[in-house]
C-alpha cells in the first residue's frame, strides 16, 4: 500500500458525480460534472464557468477538441480516448491534476511546461506513446504516474525524461519497459518520498537505486519481498527481471546467494 498519494488525485480516479447526457437544462453554475464525448448540446459547456472538477468518458478526437476549447478545470480526468493530437491540454492554465487514461492514439504528450500549476499527472494505457520528452521541465510535478495497461507495456526509449523533475514527491512506474533498461535517472530525484514500480528492470537497476536515494520508501529496496498472494507454494519474490520465485521455509540457501547478491552490488555503489 502506498503510503503518499495525492488526495485530490485518488478522488478524481474513484469518485465522481453521476453521467450527464445532456447539457441542455443542466444547472450552468455547478462545479463537478462526469460527461461522454457524446453527451448532448456540449456547445453549452462554455456556459459553466464555475466548473472546477470534470470527468470525460469515451471520446474521439474532435469531441475532445469541442469540450478542452471551452472549459479551464483544476482537476480533469479523461478515461478511453481516441486522441491522437494532445495540444489543447496546454491551454488549460488553471489544471492542476491530471489523469489521462486508455488512449489508443497518442505517440506524444503536448507542451507540459505551459500547465504551470499543474501538480498530479496520471497517464496509464497508452499504448503508442514513446515520447515523454515534454515532461522535461515541468519542474512543479510532485506527484507522476506512468502505467502501462493491463495488455500493453508503455514502450520508453529511456526514462531520461524525468531526472529534471526535482519536486516529485512520488513517483509511480509500473508495466513499464525501455530500451536501454536503466533507472538511472530516478536517482536525480533527490526529493522523492515514494517510488512504487514493478519488477521490470535488472536487479542491479534497484540495487543502485537504493543507494542513490537512501531516503525514498520502495519496497525493492532490497533483496527479495514477501508477496501477499502466493504463486502456489512460492511466497517470495526476488527483485530484479527475470528473477525467480521462492518458497521462504525450504528455499534458505537459494535465497542467501540473492541477498549476498544484492548487498554487494549495494556495496559497489556506494564506493
Amino acid at each position: 500500500m502506498s503510503l503518499i498519494k495525492d488526495p485530490e488525485l485518488i478522488f478524481c480516479i474513484n469518485e465522481r458525480p453521476q453521467f450527464t447526457d445532456d447539457l441542455n437544462g443542466v444547472d450552468t453554475t455547478l462545479t463537478e460534472l462526469v460527461i461522454r464525448g457524446k453527451t448532448k448540446n456540449l456547445d453549452r459547456l462554455k456556459l459553466f464557468t464555475k466548473l472546477e472538477k470534470l470527468w470525460i468518458y469515451t471520446v474521439n478526437q474532435k469531441e475532445f477538441e469541442v469540450i478542452l476549447n471551452v472549459v479551464d478545470p483544476k482537476l480533469l480526468y479523461l478515461y478511453e480516448m481516441r486522441v491522437e493530437d494532445l495540444s489543447l491540454i496546454s491551454t488549460l492554465k488553471k489544471l492542476e491534476i491530471l489523469s489521462l487514461t486508455w488512449n489508443t492514439k497518442a505517440q506524444s504528450l503536448w507542451d507540459v511546461t505551459k500547465n504551470t500549476l499543474l501538480k498530479s499527472l496520471f497517464i496509464e494505457d497508452f499504448s503508442k506513446l514513446n515520447n515523454i520528452s515534454s515532461l522535461n521541465n515541468n519542474l512543479k510535478l510532485e506527484y507522476l504516474n506512468l502505467s502501462g495497461g493491463m495488455w500493453n507495456s508503455l514502450n520508453l526509449d529511456n526514462l531520461k525524461d524525468l531526472s529534471n523533475l526535482s519536486n516529485l514527491k512520488y513517483l509511480g512506474l509500473s508495466n513499464i519497459k525501455t530500451k536501454d533498461e536503466s533507472l538511472e535517472p530516478i536517482g536525480y530525484l533527490k526529493n522523492l518520498q515514494e517510488l512504487d514500480i514493478s519488477n521490470q528492470f535488472p536487479t542491479e537497476e534497484y540495487a543502485r537505486l537504493s543507494v542513490l536515494l537512501p531516503n525514498t520508501k520502495c519496497d525493492y529496496f532490497k533483496p527479495y519481498i514477501v508477496l501477499s498472494d502466493p504463486i502456489d507454494d512460492k511466497d517470495l519474490m526476488v527483485i530484479g527481471k527475470r528473477k525467480p520465485f521462492f518458497n521462504s521455509k525450504v528455499d534458505a540457501k537459494k535465497l542467501q546467494k540473492y541477498k549476498d547478491q544484492f548487498e554487494d552490488l549495494q556495496i559497489k555503489y556506494r564506493k
